[in-house]
C-alpha cells in the first residue's frame, strides 16, 4: 500500500476520534441529567417519607395533598428519566461502532506499514547480498 492511503487510514481514525469525543461528550451530558433527576427523586421520596411521619391530626388533611403532589412530581421524574434511557443506550451503541471502526482503521494502517518494512528490509538485503556477490568475484 502506498504512504497515500496510509494517510488516508490516519485521517479516517482522527475523524472517528472526533467523533468518538463528540458521542462522549454528548452521552455525558445525558448521563448527568439522568443523575440529577435520580438525585431529584431520591430527595423527593426521602421528604415525603419525612413528612407522612406527622402524626398531628390537623396536618393530616395537608399531608395527604403533599404526598398527592410529590407522587405526581416523582412520576413525571420518572418518565424524563424513561425519555433519556434510550437516549444513552444509542449513544452507548454509537460509542462502540465508532471505537470498532477506529480500530479497523488503525489495524489496517498499521498492517499496511508492518508489511511496507518487511518489504523495504527485504529489498535492502537483496542489495547487501548483491554487493556481498559482487565484491565476493571481484
Amino acid at each position: 500500500m502506498s504512504a497515500k492511503r496510509r494517510r488516508a487510514l490516519a485521517l479516517m481514525e482522527r475523524l472517528r476520534g472526533l467523533d468518538i469525543d463528540q458521542v462522549s461528550r454528548e452521552m455525558a451530558d445525558a448521563r448527568s441529567q439522568m443523575e440529577k433527576l435520580r438525585k431529584a427523586r431520591d430527595e423527593l421520596r426521602e421528604k415525603m417519607q419525612r413528612e407522612r411521619e406527622v402524626s398531628s391530626i390537623e396536618a393530616q388533611p395537608y399531608v395527604a395533598d403533599f404526598v398527592q403532589a410529590v407522587t405526581q412530581q416523582i412520576r413525571r421524574i420518572e418518565a424524563k428519566m424513561r425519555e433519556i434511557d434510550p437516549v444513552l443506550r444509542r449513544h452507548e451503541d454509537r460509542l462502540r461502532d465508532l471505537y470498532r471502526e477506529q480500530k479497523v482503521y488503525e489495524s489496517v494502517r498499521l498492517r499496511d506499514l508492518r508489511e511496507e518494512r518487511r518489504a523495504q528490509e527485504k529489498r535492502e538485503m537483496q542489495e547487501m547480498e548483491e554487493l556481498t556477490i559482487l565484491r565476493w568475484n571481484r
